[in-house]
């Protein structure tokens, strides 16, 4: 009888135990995704009502460029697809502008009436720290987590204070077009500039053999679009403008040496004449043998190339990494989109906010493949990524790379909400004065003593 005694007693001590790490798993869990919440806070766990019409919001932008009726089709069919879960969640979607897209969401951002979803495929990851709701509150915590289900530099690029402000949509290695028939008349070859990158002196000597091949031979910059300014910063480890402290991220150094490069090239003439026109030349002269790169370029002019290729058998299509001063590092500065969250200042509820969230956790997990297949980016949710590997229409070499930039990428976690402001508004300085480099003849020391100065007052300020 006392052995059968100590024998109860063991089995509820184990029951015990088991319980004691339920209710501790629990707490942890309400912990981390509602008590670990700043300033405004959610209830992550409120259950929808199925007998209420909940009415959200979604945001986007026509991303099939001249297929706008495709894309349109599809958000219409996803809608649908999730109203056989959901039926009591209706989705009101907008098609914004690329022109006046980001600042109409700044404007609503300022009225306090902003959209419940919207996506970020411009880089902006920290809208607006009143309105803007950390997506992690949601993540479901079971042995794998949800974090383990992104790409972790997708996830980086989301998260500020350690929280994530976004759900990571795709990811874009930072890569310029090359034609590879015009390089493999070059003293190097696209191997091993993939494999080991290349540095500037690199970048410059074989952008001069190009431009020798033929008087209509050269290299296309685009002197309207200052991303590629801001490639040679970030490939060069300055990634962000404004330091978590508020400080300035780069020197008149930095700036310097970026602008001597771009200046050596001018110099060497291995630019086509009137630069201001450059734009204009950048597709013609591809696919005619007259241009050896191409640069900067976005999804949809890769993807025109993508698609051109196809049908070009003279002109072989090659992605290089961007020229750096460092290639010790071979890392590979990516871009990385996604969709952002928004309450309203008229406060919907909880419930309505975790109905927003469900939409855009079934955009993102399950018909984001179909947005990755056809633009030719790697989905950031890593479940859709092997499928990606098989079904994506591209040339086998064109993939393995994008997969291996992918792999060497790199980017830097947000700075904070202020900070993002304030790298807005030196980006604006930036851009004008790259433009002024270009178009108007204006000196480098005058373009630096500008950007060093309007920047520093920017920064000040926003201490």
């Amino acid at each position: 009888m006392l052995k059968k005694f100590f024998s109860d007693v063991n089995w509820l001590l184990l029951v015990g135990m088991v319980l004691l790490i339920i209710i501790t798993t629990g707490a942890l869990t309400f912990y981390f995704n509602y008590e670990g919440q700043k300033g405004f806070k959610i209830d992550p766990k409120v259950q929808l009502d199925s007998k209420k019409e909940y009415e959200i919001t979604y945001w986007d932008y026509p991303l099939f460029i001249g297929q706008e009726k495709e894309y349109e089709n599809f958000l219409k069919e996803a809608i649908s697809e999730f109203n056989d879960m959901y039926p009591n969640i209706k989705v009101n979607y907008k098609l914004l502008s690329f022109i006046e897209g980001r600042d109409k969401l700044k404007n609503s951002l300022e009225a306090g009436n902003p959209p419940d979803i919207y996506h970020g495929i411009f880089g902006n990851k920290l809208m607006n720290k009143k309105l803007q709701i950390p997506v992690n509150i949601f993540f479901k915590q079971k042995e794998e987590s949800e974090r383990d289900k992104y790409n972790k530099v997708g996830l980086k690029a989301f998260t500020y204070n350690q929280q994530v402000w976004g759900l990571p949509n795709w990811i874009k290695p930072q890569v310029w077009a090359g034609n590879q028939k015009l390089f493999s008349k070059t003293n190097s070859t696209v191997d091993q500039i993939e494999k080991n990158g290349w540095t500037w002196g690199e970048f410059q000597q074989i952008a001069s053999e190009i431009a020798d091949l033929d008087k209509n031979t050269s290299i296309i910059f685009n002197p309207y679009n200052p991303k590629l300014f801001y490639q040679l910063l970030s490939a060069n480890g300055k990634d962000r403008l404004v330091t978590s402290k508020g400080n300035l991220a780069f020197t008149s150094d930095d700036l310097k040496q970026a602008f001597e490069f771009l200046d050596d090239l001018r110099s060497n003439e291995v630019f086509p004449r009137e630069p201001e026109e450059m734009n204009k030349k950048m597709l013609p002269n591809f696919w005619q043998q007259k241009a050896g790169v191409i640069a900067p370029v976005n999804i949809w002019l890769l993807n025109n190339f993508y698609q051109k290729n196809k049908e070009e058998s003279d002109v072989k299509l090659t992605l290089l990494p961007l020229p750096t001063k460092n290639l010790e590092a071979k890392k590979v500065p990516v871009d990385v989109a996604g969709l952002l969250l928004f309450r309203q200042q008229e406060y919907k509820g909880d419930d309505h906010t975790k109905a927003a969230y469900k939409f855009a956790k079934f955009l993102n997990q399950q018909k984001n493949l179909f947005i990755a297949k056809k633009l030719k980016i790697l989905p950031a949710y890593l479940p859709l990524e092997s499928l990606w590997r098989e079904e994506v229409k591209l040339r086998v070499r064109l993939k393995e790379q994008l997969l291996s930039y992918n792999k060497r990428g790199v980017v830097e976690s947000p700075s904070g909400f202020d900070k993002a402001k304030c790298e807005n508004k030196i980006q604006n300085v930036i851009n004008k004065n790259y433009e002024d480099f270009w178009l108007e003849g204006v000196s480098i020391l005058t373009v630096i003593d500008r950007i060093m100065n309007k920047s520093k007052k920017i920064a000040n300020n926003n201490n």
